[in-house]
């Protein structure tokens, strides 16, 4: 039952960069090896752990337009590190037409966030904090009497936690304790949402996965030498703070246990397989109640090959296969539903001289029936931005307001077990989509890109509570039956980048696109829903 009980973001494993989440930095070598400068500032507060190369990688175009990232103080064998951005974002849409009765909501939120991320630093030992203070939109989202409260734009905050933890490092390993993002490969299953779209993708992200983690990293093959240096083993265990599915603070306890092996050279060539065990319940709740037992298995890749100092081709990719028991939705047929998920992306990006030249591919399992006794309908986390419309705003917003309705006592009585969860929040789900690109650095501080996306649901666009009022015949969002292409959706983006002095970043970036529905947005007359265009331009200062 439930499209949208997509087990899972499941927060899932022990990393928060692309090369590890506690990676070790070996020690062993003659003479240190300095690791290579990030291409871009980093405002996550992450502590540099990537480890020195085992391969050292070659230089292939001029750096970017880019200063240090973060200021650091020393002062005897302390130093202290501060990382801050504030971002701020105005998006502007036309009208959305969110259901079968005519309600439409023109979008135009102003966001802002100021993230902060002191670091403490004695020899070994680190602290680590990090902090959203003053986030979410100020003005311009639905009002909660049109949708749910699980939207692409989250409201307005005044402040929230993402990280504090203690961190010790030795000389092939490291060990970490207390609250962290939770972020794998490419961010697919679970993503920290601690970094926005580079030009050549699109889109702006908001929270992340958050979990109060005891993390263990090491490489046990080190003294061996060559290759084997490169061979990590990880160990986590976690109580999720917040995700796609659980919230610890509205009465969630989702523990997961996680084992990763990982084959991590340096950014450009890593391997890595990861199994998680996810049991979830309900603090002081009846037995049964929102239970989830889930087994996860997540692979990802990401190989750079053909690299010459002028050209590059990385390919990168992820998927993952989830499969368990859940009672956190229900059928007519069945309290505990079964849960078989799949999802997969694929990343091709080749860079010659000013050209970039890229292509992301997704799939992410649909469920064709949403009231039998099995779950199929994978959901990708919501930080894991494809364009800039369909899946961040129409579908998004649709959800949300199919999830009001389902809920709303006057319209459906008493609320269904799982309605929370109908709301998408922007995630891409039971589709799949080829999305093309090209990016063109005009200068070092200018790139513009864009592309088609054209995306194919992988079940019908349904509508769980259109489809219950209506005797379960199959209806989307608008009313109608509908059919397999969500459309097409061109996106274009320009960049521009400063660092007026050698620790301060600015970045400004102008993003439009415009869907072309296909008919999966059916209404009920019959017609096609009209096209929806969407603009943003965001503004990031960071140190």
């Amino acid at each position: 039952m439930n499209l949208a009980l997509v087990l899972l973001a499941l927060g899932a494993v022990a990393d928060e960069t692309p090369a590890a989440a506690v990676a070790a930095e070996p020690a062993i070598a003659p003479a240190p090896v300095e690791p290579a400068a990030p291409s871009a500032p980093v405002v996550a507060a992450e502590p540099t752990l990537t480890p020195a190369p085992v391969v050292a990688p070659a230089q292939t175009n001029p750096p970017p337009v880019v200063a240090k990232s973060g200021v650091s103080v020393e002062a005897g064998p302390f130093e202290v590190k501060i990382n801050a951005a504030l971002r701020l974002a105005q998006t502007m849409s036309s009208t959305i037409l969110l259901d079968d009765r005519g309600t439409s909501e023109t979008l135009s939120p102003f966001e802002m966030r100021v993230r902060l991320g002191p670091e403490l630093r004695w020899k070994q030992l680190s602290l680590v904090s990090e902090f959203d203070l003053a986030t979410g939109a100020v003005f311009g989202t639905p009002d909660s009497t049109v949708v749910a409260s699980r939207v692409p734009t989250p409201n307005f905050k005044p402040a929230e936690l993402r990280q504090l933890y203690l961190q010790y490092r030795w000389a092939t390993g490291a060990a970490r304790l207390g609250v962290q993002t939770s972020h794998f490969g490419l961010g697919m299953l679970a993503n920290a949402g601690a970094k926005d779209a580079e030009p050549g993708d699109f889109g702006i992200q908001h929270g992340g996965s958050v979990v109060t983690r005891a993390a263990v990293v090491g490489r046990p093959l080190f003294s061996r030498g060559g290759a084997w240096r490169a061979v990590e083993v990880v160990g986590a265990f976690d109580l999720v703070v917040h995700d796609a599915t659980a919230e610890l603070l509205a009465g969630d306890r989702a523990l997961q246990g996680i084992l990763g092996l990982r084959y991590n050279v340096d950014d450009d060539h890593q391997l890595g397989l990861t199994a998680i065990y996810r049991n979830q319940r309900r603090d002081n709740g009846a037995p049964g109640e929102r239970s989830t037992d889930a087994f996860v298995g997540d692979l990802f890749a990401r190989w750079t090959v053909l690299k010459t100092p002028d050209s590059a081709l990385t390919l990168s990719g992820e998927l993952a296969v989830i499969t368990g028991t859940t009672t956190q939705s229900r059928s007519d047929s069945a309290e505990v539903l079964d849960v078989r998920q799949f999802g997969a992306v694929a990343k091709v990006n080749y860079k010659k001289g000013n050209l970039g030249l890229l292509f992301d591919g997704g799939f992410a399992s649909g469920d064709q029936n949403p009231y039998d006794t099995t779950i199929n309908s994978f959901r990708f986390d919501a930080n894991y931005k494809v364009g800039l419309v369909l899946f961040d705003q129409v579908l998004g917003y649709q959800t949300a307001r199919s999830g009001w309705r389902a809920a709303d006592p006057s319209l459906a009585g008493v609320a269904p077990e799982g309605v929370d969860l109908l709301p998408s929040a922007g995630a891409v789900t039971g589709a799949w989509y080829l999305f093309p690109k090209a990016r063109y650095a005009f200068a070092e501080w200018i790139d513009v890109y864009g592309g088609p996306l054209f995306a194919f649901t992988t079940a019908q666009l349904t509508d769980p509570f259109n489809t219950r009022l209506n005797g379960g015949t199959p209806l989307n969002y608008l009313g109608a039956k509908p059919g397999s292409y969500l459309g097409t959706e061109l996106d274009l983006g320009v960049s521009l980048r400063a660092a007026p002095t050698s620790y301060l970043n600015i970045a400004a970036i102008l993003e439009g696109g415009v869907l072309l529905p296909g008919d999966a947005f059916k209404t009920a007359s019959g017609a096609t829903m009209g096209p929806v265009g969407v603009g943003r331009l965001r503004l990031t200062v960071s140190l």
